[in-house]
C-alpha cells in the first residue's frame, strides 16, 4: 500500500490540500485551508452540496452529521483549553466520508489528523484499509481528549476553591465566572459530539460498516463520560461560588459588628462628655483639680465593664 502523497495525482498541485492516503479503495485527502479555492475544486471535482462547503468555512459549527447520495458530511468538534485566560476553545473537523474516500477540512493544522496520519503512514503502522476506519480514528482521539481538558480544568478548580478557603480575593470570582463560561463552552461541544455518535450509532449510514457499531458504542460511551465530568465541574463551581459569597458575607459581618461595638461603646462615654462639656458656671467636679482624672477612669471603667459584658454573652 503506497501512502505518500502522489505526484501524479491531480490534486497534489492544489493549495494547502495533502495526500495522507492513497492506496486502492483508500484515498484520504486533507485540506487545511477550507477558504481556499481548492475546496471548490473538490466539491465541483466530487459534487459536494454548497451548504456542505459553506459549513466548512463557518468557523463555529456543532457536530452532527448529514447524509447524501454520494457521500455523509460529518462535523467533528474538538477542545482547547487555556489556563490564562481560563478559555476552552472549539475547533471542528469537517469530513466527507464516502466508500472509497475521506476528505477531511479544518482551519490550519490539527494536531489529531497528524497523529492519525503519523500513525497511518508508519512502517509498522495499523492500517487503515476503510473511511468508515478513519473516521472512527479521528473521533476516538477528539473525544479522548475531552478528559485531559477537563483534567487541566479540574486541577483549576481545586486551586480555585483552597484559596478560596484561605483568601477569597475579588480576582477569584472573576476566575470562576471564567471558568462557568469555559465549561459551557465545553458542555456545548461534548453535548453535540454525543448526539452526532448516537446519529451514527442509530442510524444506518451506507458509509459505516455495521461492525463498526461497537466501536462507536466505545467512543459514545467516552463522551458520555466527559459529560458527566463537566455537570460534576459544574456544580463544584457553584459550590465554590457560594463558598466565596459567604466569606465575603463573613467578612462583612465581622466589620460590621466590629463597628457597632465600637459605636456602643462610644455612646455612654460621649454622653458622659457631653454632659460635662455643657457651658454652665457650677458643675460637679469641675473647680476639683483631679477632676479630669475621676472623669477618665470612670470612662475607662465603663468601656472596660462593657467590653466584658459582650465577651461574657459571646458577642465578641
Amino acid at each position: 500500500m503506497s501512502q505518500s502523497p502522489s505526484t501524479n495525482s491531480p490534486t497534489a498541485t492544489l493549495t494547502g490540500l495533502r495526500t495522507l492516503v492513497d492506496a486502492p479503495h483508500l484515498l484520504w485527502l486533507d485540506l487545511d485551508d477550507p477558504l481556499s479555492p481548492t475546496l471548490d475544486d473538490l466539491a465541483a471535482k466530487y459534487g459536494f452540496h454548497e451548504l456542505t462547503v459553506e459549513d466548512c468555512r463557518q468557523r463555529i459549527q456543532l457536530a452532527k452529521i448529514d447524509y447524501y447520495d454520494d457521500y455523509s458530511f460529518v462535523i467533528i468538534n474538538s477542545t482547547h483549553y487555556i489556563k490564562d485566560p481560563c478559555e476552552v476553545l472549539t475547533r471542528e473537523i469537517d469530513v466527507y466520508l464516502s466508500n472509497d474516500f475521506i476528505i477531511t477540512v479544518h482551519f490550519g493544522r490539527s494536531l489529531s489528523i497528524d497523529e492519525i496520519a503519523k500513525h497511518v503512514q508508519a512502517p509498522n503502522g495499523h492500517r487503515l484499509t476503510r473511511p468508515d476506519l478513519l473516521l472512527h480514528a479521528i473521533m476516538d482521539i477528539v473525544v479522548d481528549r475531552y478528559l485531559p481538558t477537563l483534567d487541566h480544568i479540574g486541577d483549576t478548580i481545586d486551586d480555585v476553591q483552597d484559596e478560596l478557603l484561605l483568601n477569597p480575593q475579588p480576582k477569584l470570582l472573576e476566575t470562576i465566572f471564567s471558568l462557568k463560561r469555559g465549561l459551557l463552552q465545553f458542555r456545548r461541544a461534548v453535548a453535540s459530539q454525543r448526539e452526532l455518535l448516537n446519529a451514527i450509532i442509530r442510524d444506518q449510514s451506507p458509509f459505516i460498516q455495521d461492525d463498526m457499531t461497537n466501536y462507536f458504542r466505545d467512543v459514545y460511551d467516552h463522551a458520555v463520560r466527559a459529560m458527566d465530568l463537566v455537570e460534576t465541574y459544574r456544580d463544584l463551581l457553584a459550590g465554590g461560588l457560594d463558598i466565596y459569597l459567604t466569606q465575603m458575607a463573613n467578612r462583612t459581618n465581622d466589620i460590621v459588628k466590629g463597628l457597632t461595638i465600637l459605636a456602643t461603646i462610644m455612646l455612654p462615654l460621649t454622653l458622659i462628655t457631653g454632659y460635662f462639656g455643657m457651658n454652665f458656671e457650677y458643675m460637679p467636679l469641675l473647680k476639683d483639680p483631679y477632676g479630669i482624672w475621676y472623669i477618665s477612669i470612670g470612662l475607662l471603667l465603663i468601656s472596660a465593664v462593657m467590653l466584658i459584658y459582650f465577651k461574657l454573652k459571646k458577642w465578641i
